[in-house]
């Protein structure tokens, strides 16, 4: 049955341009008319009958109060009155919608001299029955409020070469009730979408995970331990083994150090296991995972590094697992050059700041055969970042250089840092 909310039946025409919600600024359409809006004020304005059916639908055809990947979902009268009718939703990914729950109008209308500017509230409820899937509602750790879909769900399973063994159940309907309130008047407006069937999300390790299928939404648990400054990447850790985390913008309220459950969907890129498409990241108390272990520093040698360059992704040995896990070196390495984004040497004066660059790196094992490795200039450390590498490079062209930080692969080993700052040394660490 519907959760209790009036509905009210009438529809008037909107003829307002854009609305924003929280701090959104507002844009008025074009107008031969020379008078001035009015200034809005903090006195209580009540709202006509009209006015308020004006503002509601529109806010009910233009705000985006329900998201799904930072995608809007429409309510049924947009999709029924846009030019092109919208089909019906289809939420194929499994994730949580992120629900609006308060906002301000900016409705101008020159033409028909109408300025509403009210405040609003947002309360979510659901149509329950057999045929429709149900939802839930929670807050996040910084405060979002979402709404969690009640997919249908299926034990995936594989046989021995990969292929899918499973059956996967049919799509389900489901109806949020999307209620807008306007002072003491509310109106609910219908928004249905199709929920297609998920997975269900098992927990693994950060070694187990690297074994699940290319595709498959996982959940895993470690500490954060270092991202780039821009978000796109960071890395998750327990003990000695390390996960990366693509595309993390989202979640940028993530603090080094503590411990999280992520879940998103495991993939390998060009060697670097990781997980993308991030659902859902909240913070868990170590207490509760006595298994994860804090990050640790992989002390590695140069035999150890050197043996593992030719073979690609596979690494084997004490490298095994270390993609992403941070690592010291006990050798030295020479700087040698840096190349561009296409692999061409370039001077380090010519060097293009905010584009992707290389520092091939020599070292020697204890043969005293020399080998080389790319410390990667990534450009979503940023131009700071990669200015300072630079420049202690040039600074330090002829000296030994000791290097802690991530391990990282681009269909090969290289080494990723995420920041500058205690990456390089010229002393050679302590054992």
């Amino acid at each position: 049955m519907k959760k209790p909310f009036a509905k009210l039946g009438l529809l008037l025409a909107v003829f307002g341009l854009l609305v924003g919600c929280d701090n959104s600024s507002s844009v008025a359409p074009q107008s031969s008319a020379s008078e001035e809006p009015p200034v809005s004020s903090s006195e209580e304005v009540v709202l006509t009958e009209q006015e308020y059916q004006i503002a509601v639908n529109y806010i009910a055809r233009s705000v985006p109060l329900v998201l799904e990947r930072g995608v809007k979902v429409p309510t049924n009268v947009e999709r029924a009155e846009a030019e092109v009718p919208l089909p019906t939703p289809e939420l194929k990914y499994g994730d949580n919608l992120l629900l609006i729950t308060a906002g301000e109008l900016k409705y101008e209308d020159e033409i028909n001299g109408v300025y509403l500017y009210p405040e609003y509230t947002v309360t979510y409820s659901y149509l329950e029955g057999e045929h429709y899937a149900g939802f839930e509602f929670e807050y996040d750790d910084i405060g979002r409020y979402f709404a969690v879909p009640g997919y249908p769900r299926y034990e995936a399973e594989y046989d021995g070469a990969g292929n899918p063994i499973h059956t996967v159940p049919p799509a389900k309907a489901a109806r949020l009730y999307v209620t807008i309130h306007i002072d003491d008047r509310h109106t609910t407006f219908n928004m249905d979408m199709i929920l297609e069937p998920q997975a269900i999300i098992h927990d693994y390790d950060l070694v187990e995970v690297r074994s699940v299928p290319t595709g498959s939404v996982v959940r895993v648990y470690g500490y954060f331990n270092g991202y780039f400054t821009d978000w796109n990447n960071g890395v998750l850790c327990d003990g000695d083994v390390a996960l990366g985390l693509f595309k993390i913008q989202d979640f940028n309220y993530m603090e080094l150090g503590k411990m999280y459950a992520v879940v998103g969907q495991f993939t390998v890129y060009n060697g670097l296991p990781q997980l993308q498409w991030i659902k859902t990241v909240s913070e868990v108390e170590p207490a509760d995972h006595p298994t994860v272990r804090e990050p640790e520093t992989v002390l590695v040698g140069a035999d150890d590094f050197a043996d593992q360059l030719d073979i690609g992704n596979e690494l084997s040995g004490p490298l095994m697992h270390k993609v992403g896990t941070t690592v010291q070196f006990s050798f030295p390495l020479r700087y040698k050059e840096i190349l561009d984004r296409d692999g061409n040497p370039v001077e380090p004066s010519a060097l293009e700041l905010g584009k992707h660059a290389d520092v091939v790196l020599v070292g020697k094992d204890s043969a005293n055969l020399e080998f080389e490795v790319k410390l990667s200039l990534n450009y979503h450390m940023g131009t700071e970042n990669q200015a300072a590498f630079r420049d202690f490079f040039v600074a330090n062209a002829e000296a030994d250089i000791y290097f802690t930080g991530p391990l990282g692969a681009y269909n090969a080993i290289n080494l990723a840092p995420f920041v500058f700052e205690g990456t390089l040394s010229l002393t050679p660490p302590v054992v």
